[in-house]
């Protein structure tokens, strides 16, 4: 069970879905319950320490015959918990997520049957979000324990879990990691620079992943293994923020590999990824349109006060929200 973010005119909802095999075995992707804009709507707060997913949602699993455990039904809300509540549950050594279950243990060798079947770019994305480095690639024939997690999952479900882990990169991460995960390093060998983007020749690296990133929308063993269908032919919307981070944002603008040959002044576009700054910032795109810089960084200081971390507010919801206002902003002031 998982949560995935759709977009549409109205903005982005949040939909709680499942990942089942078909009558071929592959894994497809079931929709189990629309929790709209705001998940928190489906928590019930008991008190300062104690909150219940609506039993609403329970209904609406069992009506679909998923079977679950209330532990990962709590580990999906849990980023949308009041943040109080949240750090307050933390203080008393509340324990979130599945570390406290006994793991099974594995020989390398059962471990490398297991994991054969994962794909390329999927290891290279868990394998960067893990250890945050370029060189993956000694670790890319290594069996880790860590990788089952992309095991018996649908196309989607990894998809919208890759989505959620990329959220907490930081912009020069994201750089590395679009390079790192569309196997750019490779393409540059033998040279000891490979391992910098800013390094390479930005002509031959735009021809280089727009090779890969064809390469992996025409791939059957990726896009055909469980995808959501797509509405138009085309790039897939799984692969699309990555050519808008690489084309529009991340190798754009100043200080961020622009090509000597581009024309005309650099604008930060409108992005896929700004619905996800928009929504740790607490704002629609029309409420963002719509204030002047100054009253943009006005609201900005008030929610940080909210949620900084010596008035009692979450760590990492601070951390998010002033990663969201810096990228923001430079939209903002265009």
């Amino acid at each position: 069970m998982y949560l995935a973010i759709e977009r549409g005119p109205q903005g982005q909802r949040f939909i709680l879905r499942h990942s089942v095999q078909d009558k071929d075995g592959i894994w497809v992707s079931l929709d189990v319950f629309d929790l709209g804009r705001d998940p928190e709507e489906y928590v019930e707060y008991i008190d300062e320490r104690v909150f219940l997913i609506s039993p609403e949602v329970e209904e609406a699993l069992a009506d679909k015959g998923v079977e679950y455990e209330y532990e990962e039904l709590e580990e999906i809300f849990w980023p949308f918990i009041d943040p109080y509540i949240r750090q307050t549950i933390e203080d008393f050594g509340g324990i979130r997520g599945r570390g406290g279950r006994k793991r099974k243990r594995y020989t390398q060798e059962e471990l490398g049957r297991m994991q054969a079947s994962i794909h390329a770019f999927d290891k290279r994305r868990m394998l960067f979000l893990k250890l945050l480095q370029i060189n993956i690639e000694p670790l890319m024939d290594h069996p880790l324990i860590f990788l089952n997690r992309l095991l018996d999952k649908s196309r989607d479900e990894l998809e919208n879990n890759f989505r959620f882990m990329e959220m907490d990169l930081r912009p020069w991460e994201m750089k590395a990691y679009i390079y790192c995960i569309f196997g750019l390093p490779a393409r540059f060998a033998p040279r000891l620079s490979r391992f910098i983007p800013d390094a390479q020749d930005r002509d031959l690296m735009d021809e280089f992943f727009m090779e890969e990133l064809c390469s992996l929308n025409s791939d059957p063993t990726y896009i055909d293994a469980g995808a959501r269908p797509r509405q138009a032919s085309g790039l897939h919307p799984y692969l699309r923020r990555y050519a808008i981070q690489y084309f529009d944002f991340v190798f754009k603008g100043p200080g961020l590999g622009r090509s000597a040959g581009s024309r005309g002044p650099w604008r930060p576009p409108a992005t896929a990824r700004d619905d996800e700054h928009l929504f740790i910032m607490g704002l629609s795109r029309q409420e963002f349109d719509q204030m002047n810089e100054q009253e943009f960084v006005r609201y900005y200081r008030r929610r940080a006060q909210e949620l900084h971390p010596d008035k009692g507010g979450d760590h990492d919801a601070f951390i998010r929200l002033k990663d969201a206002f810096e990228i923001l902003i430079i939209k903002k002031r265009w």
